[in-house]
């Protein structure tokens, strides 16, 4: 029973990674047999999502602090610059750039879509 409980919660801690990673999986192998610009897309989103995901969850918070610490600032101002690109900018870089791709590629597929049927 400990394992079962186990592989539940790794899942349901890591279930967005899973997802992601699932989906640029597939997005490669789909891009490998049929290349499309669609397929492109697809994959450069999904990869984004999963590192925003590690990054928030593992590598913000070291990031800053050894930034903060290679650096010897003069102001507050400084840190609090660093701080806000590394906690709160790239952050929403890897939503905005991996919804954004997944979205205009369903865009493209619509529209190439249609423009097939005509």
């Amino acid at each position: 029973m400990g394992i079962l409980n186990t592989i539940f919660i790794t899942f349901a801690h890591n279930q967005y990674a899973i997802a992601f990673f699932v989906g640029a999986i597939l997005s490669f192998f789909l891009l490998i047999i049929k290349p499309s610009r669609y397929l492109v897309l697809l994959l450069f989103g999904f990869l984004m999502l999963l590192m925003g995901f590690e990054y928030d969850k593992h590598i913000v918070q070291p990031l800053t602090d050894q930034t903060l610490a290679s650096f010897d600032f003069e102001s507050g101002r400084s840190v609090g610059l660093v701080s806000m690109t590394l906690r709160k900018l790239l952050p929403f870089f890897f939503f905005f750039s991996g919804w954004g791709s997944i979205f205009l590629a369903l865009f493209v597929k619509s529209v190439r879509g249609k423009k097939s049927v005509s």
